[in-house]
């Protein structure tokens, strides 16, 4: 996961009225999918003319579900702002990415904004999600092409019991599925932990202490993500809505509870990462101290020796040692009784042992 990408924000120039929209250069250019269905029909399309789906949505004998993906063309948002009669609130929020999770109520929609993200290879894809559930619409709009919600178009296809629901049910439909792929990242982030877990445990580095420090910043960074989503459908399941059914809320209630087990799940790794981080610490500091063991006993041995040696080092006129013909063995041999008997006392104190 970048930091960089999390944390961007397209802003529109200081000064500019509400509203403004802030393109990103980079964004592909809109691509509109319509689903169309009740019980016994079901329509896939591609939107070419936004104008059409005026015409489209004004059936309310059926479910209409139009996705997004791509912001890249002021102009086709603004089609569509017009159309379904968004408010330039809104619009900004759709292109002034990332915006925190939140939930609107407008005269004619609500309008819920949440993080969307998911696992591609062993990186974090994160976007934002937009979505507004009108009366006889579901409509979201996403970054960049590519999402999440095949299981939610599956389901669709195989009429299953959301064929049945009215349009706040595929709404709950696409927020639940949104909310259930932060378990894989969770998973993923946590399996990553134990790996530099088992590696710490081996050995220390300064790359295991740089990867420990990104994973912690990444576990900052997603929780700063998914709190707010938790305020937000917390809000949706309390709240009476004109848009959400009560039977709809129950299932509502159920994605909550998700949101908690994502936080717990984030709360474990944030305390495994500080235990870790700590591991690292105190295997550097009892590295350390080993070194400094290894180097007192080295001193400690040469401390007598070094006493020996400056005794026969003095420039006294009259030293009978020196004249001795066996003198210089007999000191080697001194000072490596004295070694030896120092080794022997160290060893019986243990303080070789680690």
């Amino acid at each position: 996961m970048d930091r960089k990408g999390i944390f961007r924000k397209r802003k529109p120039p200081l000064g500019s009225v509400p509203g403004t929209l802030s393109i990103d250069e980079e964004s592909p250019f809109p691509k509109i999918s319509l689903i169309e269905f009740d019980r016994d029909y079901l329509k896939e399309e591609i939107i070419r003319n936004v104008e059409n789906l005026a015409s489209v949505i004004s059936a309310t004998d059926r479910v209409h579900w139009i996705d997004v993906q791509g912001l890249g063309d002021e102009a086709t948002i603004r089609k569509l702002g017009e159309v379904f009669s968004l408010h330039p609130l809104a619009l900004e929020d759709i292109t002034n990415v990332p915006q925190v999770a939140k939930v609107e109520e407008y005269d004619n929609c609500l309008f819920v904004c949440l993080p969307m993200m998911r696992m591609e290879e062993d990186s974090v894809v994160y976007e934002q999600m937009s979505l507004f559930l009108g009366e006889t619409f579901v409509l979201t709009f996403q970054e960049r092409y590519g999402d999440v919600l095949d299981p939610v178009r599956n389901r669709m296809r195989r009429n299953s019991r959301i064929r049945s629901m009215d349009n706040d049910y595929t709404a709950y439909a696409i927020l639940d599925t949104i909310v259930d792929n932060y378990f894989p990242v969770l998973q993923s982030i946590g399996s990553e932990l134990e790996k530099l877990e088992e590696e710490l445990v081996e050995s220390i580095s300064r790359e295991k202490l740089k990867d420990l420090y990104l994973m912690k910043q990444k576990l900052a960074q997603l929780r700063r993500l998914v709190w707010p989503t938790k305020d937000v459908i917390g809000r949706i399941s309390r709240e009476e809505s004109e848009y959400f059914k009560d039977q709809t809320v129950l299932y509502l209630r159920d994605v909550y509870d998700h949101i908690i087990q994502s936080l717990d799940m984030l709360d474990i790794s944030r305390e495994l990462s500080s235990e870790l981080m700590n591991l690292y610490l105190s295997s550097t500091s009892n590295r350390l101290n080993e070194i400094m063991k290894v180097l007192t006993i080295i001193s400690t041995i040469f401390i007598p020796l070094s006493f020996i040696v400056g005794i026969y080092g003095m420039n006294f006129v009259y030293m009978p040692e020196l004249s001795l013909k066996w003198g210089y063995p007999v000191v080697l041999i001194v000072m490596g009784v004295v070694v030896f008997i120092m080794l022997l006392f160290i060893r019986r104190k243990g303080w070789f042992r680690k």
